[in-house]
């Protein structure tokens, strides 16, 4: 079974909220616009993993 790893980027947006200095995608799909947002890095995973995984898993056949 394959696994697909999940990449993190600490962005610092120039903004005063600090709810979003963090991003999660997986490897090589940075254009696709699924990205996972958090003010850490595992809440940028966890709201990948809740909001945008299921999209490309579904196009890869449940298999991971």
């Amino acid at each position: 079974m394959a696994y697909r790893k999940i990449v993190t980027s600490h962005m610092n947006p120039p903004i005063p909220v600090r709810d979003y200095d963090w991003c999660a995608f997986y490897e090589g799909e940075e254009e696709a616009g699924n990205y996972g947002w958090g003010r850490t890095e595992a809440e940028a995973i966890q709201d990948f993993n809740d909001n945008c995984a299921a999209d490309h898993d579904a196009r890869l056949g449940d298999r991971l």
